[in-house]
């Protein structure tokens, strides 16, 4: 057996000389310092132009909270006012409610006739005329907003007139509400 592994040792040995013999695959060539150097560059160019998109976006989200930091601001400060119209409102409806609910009691007339007077002729004393109405109050939700009923009445939208007139939608709709108690008051 040991023809057998003379032959599988001279088989190795050849194998191994022809691998040292045999031409080798070219490693491939670095790449020039030209073509290293235009990378670098456009990398180099490609972050500016990140960089500098990066800062006009910051910009732009510290612009838009400004922005909407003095509209919360005036939005805030219009509902200040709202709210104080309002409370103006319900204190003069409150006021107007009180003043109508005085005039009722007084409508009551009462006859006074002295005891002696009586006996003698009755008939000269009167019972005093009632009292008029009293004239419709000049100071009505109607009549401070005459331009909004007027607009009302012709059928517009809440959101027209409030367009229209540089109001809030839910500021004519308190208004137009509060017409409507007051005229249910007086009714």
């Amino acid at each position: 057996m040991q023809p057998y592994l003379q032959y599988i040792v001279l088989l190795g040995a050849v194998v191994i000389v022809g691998a040292f013999v045999m031409p080798r695959k070219k490693q491939e060539p670095t790449l020039p310092s030209q073509t290293m150097q235009n990378m670098e560059n456009a990398l180099e160019q490609f972050m500016e132009n990140m960089e500098k998109d990066n800062e006009e976006l910051v910009d732009l989200v510290r612009r838009a909270q400004q922005e909407s930091k003095v509209d919360a601001e005036s939005k805030e400060q219009r509902i200040a006012e709202l709210e104080k119209k309002c409370e103006q409102l319900a204190a003069q409806l409150q006021k107007s409610q009180a003043s109508s609910s005085a005039i009722a009691p007084q409508a009551a007339p009462t006859l006074s006739i002295p005891n002696d007077a009586a006996e003698k002729d009755a008939s000269i004393y009167k019972l005093p005329e009632p009292a008029e109405e009293a004239p419709p109050q000049t100071n009505t939700i109607h009549s401070r907003y005459s331009e909004l009923f007027l607009l009302y009445e012709q059928g517009k939208s809440i959101e027209m007139i409030s367009k229209k007139l540089g109001m809030n939608k839910g500021e004519v709709q308190l208004i137009i509400q509060l017409a409507k108690q007051e005229e249910s008051a007086h009714a």
